[in-house]
């Protein structure tokens, strides 16, 4: 058989892969381990906890001394560390045309942030400016464009740059999804799912972060998923992009303890009733139409704002994301998986999720007014 060769697009280049790492230092490896967050709080509790349960053998150490001791050296460290500074200056959201990223961006506008707002839909966009301009009169700067497509982090970037505009906080909300089989769903989607959902959301991350670390101040958002802790079938490779989001952002969080001044916290929503589930085509499965479990993207909201100003590492939209989370992290794969495919099974018009707002026009009646 002759050898072949593929050819390359017409203007685009090809760079060998060793070429891209050897342009690279994989040596540079530089967080400090001695800072307050809540990586090392959450050791210094286990730890504390151990011992305490450890004296009572070991030492003949009453649990009634034991136990008010360590709730006594834990609890001051997890009410009032880390004590890091609220969120400052302009906002730049993605996926802000509706769901949690317009909520979002009445949360900030609220707050008295100035907003870019980016997302596919214009006339939608336009909507949630228009709210946030009359029911809390702060300004905010449209941007409509796909993030599926290559090269558009980039281009987002250069243009709100060459605006004169300086992100302080980023929200990488962006998503998208496809529920069925994958062998039965078209290569285009799975391409953009995976190029919005990882690429996309990095790129971002390094562009926009990187000013923020000549500045020594940001704060960023990446909207994961409760399905990053799980293998779905169903909606295998939407889950698999929030697995990458999880595993990027968790190790985000302790690299940038080398940037003092920069925070990133990742928002866990679980089932959220938003535009999402009927674009992917997932209104009508078991999670959504029948578990009574589906969330108030206003709440995952809140929670996701909280969170950030919190300084956490990783925030969940409410203890029962929080319980299924950790619940499918422990239980055998086994059932891990079956229930898995249960949860994103078709329902077959037994139970549908209910129609969410699409309309910010009709949302902006809700909102409170300007105090």
């Amino acid at each position: 058989m002759p050898n072949a060769r593929i050819a390359v697009p017409d203007g685009a280049e090809q760079l060998p892969s060793h070429e891209a790492i050897d342009n690279g230092n994989p040596t540079i490896f530089k967080p400090k381990w001695l800072v307050v967050d809540d990586i090392n709080i959450d050791l210094i509790s286990f730890f504390t906890f151990l011992c305490g349960c450890a004296s009572i053998p070991f030492f003949n150490i009453s649990p009634t001394v034991a136990l008010p001791a360590v709730a006594a050296a834990i609890l001051p460290l997890r009410l009032f560390l880390p004590r890091p500074k609220k969120p400052e200056g302009l906002v730049l959201i993605t996926g802000a045309s509706s769901g949690i990223g317009a909520e979002l961006s009445y949360i900030f506008a609220e707050k008295g942030h100035d907003l870019i707002l980016v997302g596919r839909n214009e006339e939608q966009l336009e909507a949630v400016k228009k709210n946030v301009q009359d029911k809390y009169g702060k300004s905010a700067y449209t941007i409509a464009t796909d993030l599926s497509l290559q090269g558009s982090a980039q281009e987002l970037y250069d243009h709100v740059t060459s605006q004169g505009f300086t992100v302080d906080v980023l929200v990488n909300g962006a998503g998208l999804g496809g529920a069925g089989d994958p062998f039965e769903q078209p290569i285009e989607l799975t391409e953009r799912m995976t190029h919005l959902n990882c690429t996309t959301l990095v790129q971002l991350t390094q562009l926009f972060g990187r000013d923020m670390i000549k500045r020594g101040r940001g704060w960023m958002m990446q909207i994961s998923s409760v399905g990053g802790w799980m293998a779905s079938p169903g909606q295998n490779l939407y889950h698999a992009t929030k697995h990458y989001v999880r595993a990027f952002s968790e190790a985000l969080s302790v690299e940038l303890r080398a940037y003092p001044g920069i925070v990133n916290t990742q928002l866990m929503p679980g089932p959220t009733a938003t535009q999402w589930p009927t674009r992917s085509h997932a209104e009508e499965t078991v999670m959504f139409g029948l578990s009574g479990a589906v969330e108030d993207p206003k709440v995952v909201a809140k929670a996701g704002y909280n969170g950030l100003c919190k300084g956490k590492r990783m925030v969940f939209s409410s203890w029962n994301a929080a319980f299924n989370a950790t619940f499918m992290h422990l239980v055998p794969r086994s059932l891990h998986l079956t229930l898995g495919a249960v949860f994103n099974a078709p329902t077959r018009g037994v139970g549908r999720m209910r129609e969410p707002k699409k309309d910010q026009r009709e949302r902006g009646k809700d909102l409170s007014e300007k105090k």
